[in-house]
């Protein structure tokens, strides 16, 4: 549900079809926050648009306790304002948006961890930053990470998990 310009949202720890994708974005894109049923594309929209109305940098906080859904929740607004980046920018290249999605599975490997409440629990923060250009295209974006759990490298607790990337380095050296 909406609080103002603040999106309340439960991580169903389930797939469901239907509620996200390249078809319910084009749904959002352009409307008033408001408009249609709360969900984070219209969150997503809203920053962007915002961008442009007003002329001012706009920031996203997405908070929440472990298992809340704020990893995936990043990754659906990224995925939005990749889309509208892809709209605004006719000439086709769309290396940095691509770039920077494709980014997350690295982040999560060296960050990530299986903890006893969520088998993909990030530990640690992180801000990114993107640059737009007049057109309205993403042009940069530097990704920030801060307060990694680094005792989980020697010592993890009962029933938990190292990083993801050291069990896959082992995978692979197998």
């Amino acid at each position: 549900t909406f609080i103002g310009s603040i999106l309340s949202a439960v991580n169903p720890y389930k797939f469901i079809d239907g509620i996200y994708g390249l078809d319910l974005m084009q749904m959002y894109m352009k409307k008033q926050l408001g408009d249609l049923p709360p969900h984070i594309y219209a969150i997503a929209n809203e920053v962007y648009d915002s961008m442009w109305r007003m002329r001012e940098n706009q920031c996203v906080l997405i908070s929440g306790e472990s298992g809340a859904g704020k990893t995936e929740s990043t990754k659906f607004i990224l995925s939005y304002l990749s889309a509208m980046s892809q709209q605004a920018c006719p000439s086709g290249k769309f290396a940095v948006e691509e770039a920077i999605l494709q980014s997350s599975p690295i982040l999560e490997s060296f960050g990530n961890a299986k903890t006893v409440y969520n088998n993909n629990s990030s530990r640690f923060g992180k801000f990114i930053l993107l640059t737009f250009a007049n057109e309205g295209n993403i042009v940069g974006g530097q990704i920030t990470d801060y307060l990694l759990e680094k005792n989980r490298v020697v010592r993890q607790n009962p029933q938990e998990r190292n990083f993801h990337i050291f069990y896959a380095l082992i995978a692979g050296a197998t």
